[in-house]
Parts: C-alpha cells; sequence; structure tokens
C-alpha cells in the first residue's frame, strides 16, 4: 500500500498516525488505506449516529460521486446544472463575507440530510463524503489532522470554484441557503490541485501537503507505539 495509518498512542489514548510510502500517493489511497484501517482495530459502529449530526463538508469529487450514481444521475437528468441542482436539493451553502462554506444539507433536528433516523443508517453509505469516511473514533497524531484538514479544504475550494463557474454559466446569482453581506468572487479560489479531476485517485497528496508536512509523512520513520507516544506527546 502507498500509505499506511499507524495504530499509536498519544498521552496513553489510542490513537492513529500517516506515514506515506510512495511518492505517488493519491487522496484516494488515503481513504482506502483509512477504511481498511478503521475495519480491522475499530469496533463496529452499526447504529451509531455520532458523525451524522456534525458538519458535514463537501469537495467536488464528493459530488462528483453523487451524480455519477444512477439514483442521482436519473433524478438531474436534462436540468441545466447537475451540480447547483445537486447543491439546491441536497447541500447547503453558507457565504460569510468572501468565504463560502459548502456541506451537506440537514433535517429540521439537526441530522444529516441521508440518515435515515429509523434505522440510525446512513441512507447513501457506499457514496458518504471524503469527511464520512474519514471520521474516527480516536485521536489523530497532529500530521494526521493536518493532512485530512488540507485535503478537505483544497477539495472544497473547488467545489467553490465549480459552484461560481457554473453559476455563471447558467447566468443565474450564486446559490446561497445563508449568507452575511455574501460578496464571493471566483479570484478568490483559484485553479489547485483538485482542478480538472473528479476523482480522488486522480489527486497526489503531494500536490496538497506543503513541503514540511510531507517530509514529515514520507520521509520520518515510524516504529512502534512507544516511539509514536514519544515523539508525538501532548499533541
Amino acid at each position: 500500500m502507498k500509505i499506511q495509518i499507524k495504530d499509536c498512542f498519544l498521552n496513553g489514548e489510542p490513537a492513529c498516525d500517516v506515514r506515506i510510502t510512495h511518492p505517488g500517493a493519491t487522496v484516494q489511497d488515503y481513504l482506502d488505506a483509512l477504511n481498511n484501517f478503521i475495519r480491522e482495530n475499530c469496533p463496529p459502529c452499526n447504529g451509531c449516529t455520532a458523525c451524522c449530526w456534525e458538519r458535514v463538508p463537501l469537495t467536488y469529487p464528493d459530488v462528483a460521486v453523487f451524480l455519477k450514481d444512477r439514483r442521482f444521475g436519473r433524478q438531474f437528468k436534462g436540468v441545466p446544472s447537475a451540480l447547483l441542482s445537486f447543491l439546491q436539493q441536497y447541500g447547503y451553502v453558507y457565504v460569510d463575507g468572501p468565504v463560502v462554506d459548502i456541506g451537506l444539507g440537514f433535517k429540521a433536528d439537526g441530522s444529516c440530510i441521508f440518515l435515515d433516523t429509523r434505522q440510525n443508517r446512513c441512507s447513501v453509505y457506499p457514496l458518504r463524503p471524503l469527511v464520512c469516511q474519514t471520521y474516527i473514533c480516536r485521536r489523530f497524531t497532529r500530521r494526521a489532522r493536518e493532512l485530512r484538514s488540507l485535503v478537505v479544504n483544497a477539495g472544497m475550494d473547488e467545489l467553490v470554484r465549480r459552484w461560481l463557474l457554473e453559476s455563471s454559466r447558467c447566468g443565474r446569482p450564486p446559490l446561497i441557503h445563508e449568507g452575511r453581506h455574501p460578496r464571493p468572487r471566483l479570484q478568490d479560489y483559484p485553479p489547485g490541485a483538485f482542478s480538472g479531476r473528479e476523482r480522488f485517485a486522480e489527486v497526489r497528496l503531494k500536490e496538497i501537503c506543503p513541503p514540511r508536512l510531507w517530509r514529515e509523512m514520507y520521509a520520518v520513520p515510524v516504529n512502534g507505539r512507544d516511539r509514536i507516544d514519544s515523539q508525538l506527546k501532548g499533541e
């Protein structure tokens, strides 16, 4: 595998760390490794909805996955913009001045729009966004937290860019569910690592990580729990 998720301890509590073992590792490699780690090291979470009440930021590939699914593809077939229609029905766009935040929508009780409250299960589990896939009931090391944040932010920036471009193409104001003096500008969201890419497998982590973080995750060996606990104590 191009990425290893390492079991470790932080201040005596179970945690996990990330080590990149191949320079071509992608966001999909990261997701695959983390999902494998969760299956092998974490208790089953069937019926637990803890993560379904959190804010769920969306990335552009997240929305692309939904739109390629047969159910959603049929629903938005023939509309001027499938992306804008999806966000209108299932997303929540909040704009504060020039800052844009796009996430999944939520119900009146605050739960995720896709939570089946009768069965306490996600109704779109195979399609769940990156943030949901990387939610884990244990601590992350500092660099693992930083990596997750960078990936989410870069992916959302591309979604915001597409949201603005699609709005302009359709000749309509950007869809906003809630705003405070909204003034989103395309120049604030230039092309980045996710631009022109609809799949996580096309996005290399090295294009997202600053050099310092890349050196930490790619070059620093992880030699066991005790060493990690000592190295990362207090994070």
